[in-house]
């Protein structure tokens, strides 16, 4: 048996036997929209336990068929509801469509048909124009622009009736997420990246619906913070089984081995794949990220290349991305920057690199963690010692602060998700710890005074990356009445220029501007309290 068949038989994955789901319930309840013709035509077709809702939406799409008359007279018992500016939303087993009336009412034509708390279990849509527009639309949900595929799309949707089991794909830490904080807009790369629609904001929150989720991954690869968990397999579970493939692989006499990762329902045929490469298999390429490939470099894979057959645009689009910014932080490591690349499944592969194992044992911790510990690991004697630049949106990186004009009002701590921005506490002073910044632009946007920018990069250097550096530092402003700091000197000589000749800050209440919050409360009360009949005057 050669090295690569004895590593695959020695080396199996832990995945869970039983994930966490969620369960779908279809009644057969179908909905037919579309020309009334081809509505018939469909309905000619279903099976006797399907329950039928015809919606006419469009004009007879052939009024000169040759089987209208008899779909006419086959269908003739179902009545047809007329429907304007139809607009459908749910999934398998949870479909609404919102209409609108000749009077101008807006009605939910499920409620109608199945009463107030009915829904449609599947759709089939046979108009012009799709009502649910998706790369990858809800389970229950087909559109057919032509009847070619019709009686195999009856038949399969007669096939969607009881309960049905999907599994839960993601875990989502809203504390995590980088998404918004106190009103102020930050990332939304997720959104970006779900071709889905799973993916929603509500209340000021992200959601994700896990009816709609159909697993690609492509929002936990592009979610900074790790917010946003994959967990089938679970990280842990990826990280660990490509370690123990290539060790076995080397320990069964094989040489200069690369890892080829390709998704479980695409075809692969492995005789014919050069015999150092290994295959990852994982439910979808998407979900694996840039962490996982360095990792991967870091445990002695020659390269690592995605078999991108089959992948929609949203993920291809995704992994174009990262792979991008893989190739940059390959070049600041010093390594060939097409160790990590794409592969179309019809070109040769690369050639084989030898690599030696650089990391001792798997890396535990967040994405970024292992990022971070699999480039320090990578980044060798050729390496930059000087910032890496990586494309605008790249998830590493530093804020550039304008010193002059910032007021130190500590907005852009406030807002931080990750704590990359923070302030000592003891002195009026802005620190900056460049491997906690996720370049979500929430302190850009909070910013009063506009003086603070980003600069997408990655520091080479592990002591600086991960070391606190002051931004900004002033002398505080004391308190007049307890001596205790409370803001920066020059923010106080700011504000009390400003209401030098305001009315209401003349004599003791100008004095106050140069006392902390508490103590400006007791100058006002201490007196009222001592002579309570000023407070007439008040």
């Amino acid at each position: 048996m050669s090295a690569r068949g004895e590593a695959l038989r020695q080396t199996g994955r832990a995945d869970s036997l039983l994930p966490v789901s969620v369960t779908y319930e279809s009644r057969g309840r179908l909905l037919l929209i579309g020309p009334e013709d081809r509505v018939r035509r469909a309905a000619a077709l279903a099976a006797p336990e399907l329950h039928l809702t015809l919606a006419v939406s469009e004009q007879p799409s052939d009024s000169q068929a040759r089987d209208l008359e008899a779909i006419f007279n086959a269908t003739a018992a179902l009545e047809s509801l007329t429907v304007r500016d139809a607009a459908l939303e749910g999934y398998l087993g949870h479909f609404s469509l919102r209409v609108r009336s000749q009077g101008g009412e807006s009605l939910l034509l499920e409620r109608l048909c199945h009463g107030p708390q009915g829904h449609f279990d599947l759709v089939l849509d046979l108009g012009q124009r799709p009502l649910i527009a998706l790369e990858r639309p809800p389970f229950g949900y087909r559109h057919l622009a032509d009847d070619e595929a019709l009686a195999e799309a009856m038949e399969a949707l007669a096939g969607m009736i009881g309960l049905f089991d999907k599994p839960r794909y993601f875990t989502l830490d809203s504390e995590a997420c980088a998404f918004t904080a106190r009103g102020v807009p930050g990332c939304s790369r997720c959104l970006d990246r779900c071709a889905s629609d799973a993916i929603r904001v509500e209340a000021g929150q992200m959601r994700i619906d896990p009816f709609l989720c159909q697993g690609l991954g492509s929002c936990a690869s592009a979610c900074p913070t790790g917010a946003i968990h994959y967990r089938e397999p679970e990280p842990e579970v990826l990280e660990d089984y490509p370690w123990r493939l290539l060790e076995r692989y080397r320990a069964a006499g094989g040489h200069h081995p690369s890892l080829l990762i390709v998704a479980h329902e695409t075809p692969l045929a492995l005789e014919q794949l050069p015999g150092h490469w290994l295959p990852l298999s994982v439910d979808e390429v998407g979900s694996v990220g840039v962490e996982s490939w360095l990792l991967a470099l870091a445990a002695g894979a020659g390269q690592v290349c995605i078999l991108t057959t089959g992948c929609g645009p949203t993920v291809r689009q995704t992994l174009e991305q990262e792979v991008a910014q893989a190739q940059f932080l390959l070049g600041g490591a010093g390594l060939p920057r097409d160790a990590i690349a794409l592969w179309d499944g019809e070109s040769p592969l690369p050639a084989s690199v030898a690599r030696l194992p650089l990391l001792a044992r798997p890396v535990k911790g967040g994405k970024r963690e292992r990022l971070f510990a699999a480039f320090d690991a990578l980044r060798g004697d050729a390496g930059t010692d000087q910032p890496i630049p990586l494309p605008a949106g790249a998830p590493y990186g530093a804020v550039v602060l304008a010193e002059a004009d910032c007021t130190l009002c500590m907005g852009c701590v406030a807002v931080c998700p990750t704590g990359a921005l923070h302030s000592p506490g003891d002195m009026p002073a802005l620190h900056f710890t460049e491997q906690s910044c996720v370049q979500c632009g929430l302190c850009e946007r909070a910013c009063p005074e506009r003086v603070i920018a980003l600069a997408p990069r990655l520091l080479p250097d592990t002591q600086a990356r991960r070391s606190a550096r002051q931004l900004k530092g002033e002398e505080p402003a004391c308190c007049i009445r307890c001596g205790k700091p409370y803001a920066p000197a020059s923010l106080v000589r700011r504000i009390r220029e400003k209401l030098a000749g305001h009315s209401q800050f003349q004599g003791a209440a100008f004095d106050r501007l140069l006392m902390r919050e508490d103590c400006r409360v007791r100058d006002v009360f201490e007196p009222l309290v001592a002579n309570p009949l000023d407070q007439v005057k008040v």
